[in-house]
């Protein structure tokens, strides 16, 4: 009978589990996340960002290369998307490109990718 109790358990579990992986930080509420706007390409490749880099980030954007957000606080390239179907951020992030601004959304995950679905972005004061 313990057998089955502990059955039990596991089951409720391996259904409850996944949804509080996706219920942490900001998984489904409103964050705001700092950093530098830069094109994905570059940056992963040779390290490109900041000022020097913002001509040639914003041309990448406007060819489809996805902008991203080099956060602050981590160092981690956070991947942006649009709250809309079938449009990009980049339009919103393209006048940033190599500069600190803060993203308001909120993060979307799925088989291990996460996303911040954008809803704001603010340049950062200087």
């Amino acid at each position: 009978m313990n057998g089955g109790r502990h059955l039990g358990i596991l089951l409720a579990a391996s259904v409850l589990l996944p949804h509080a992986a996706i219920s942490g930080e900001g998984a489904g509420g409103k964050v705001t996340v700092t950093g530098e706007v830069i094109d994905s390409a570059c940056y992963i490749k040779m390290g490109a960002k900041g000022e020097s880099h913002r001509e040639c980030a914003q041309k990448c954007g406007d060819a489809g290369i996805p902008l991203a957000l080099l956060e602050d606080k981590t160092g981690n390239v956070i991947w942006l998307a649009s709250v809309a179907d079938m449009e990009t951020p980049n339009a919103k992030l393209r006048p940033h490109a190599g500069r600190k601004v803060s993203v308001t959304g909120s993060y979307a995950e799925r088989g291990g990718a996460r996303i911040l679905l954008v809803e704001s972005v603010e340049a950062v004061k200087r």
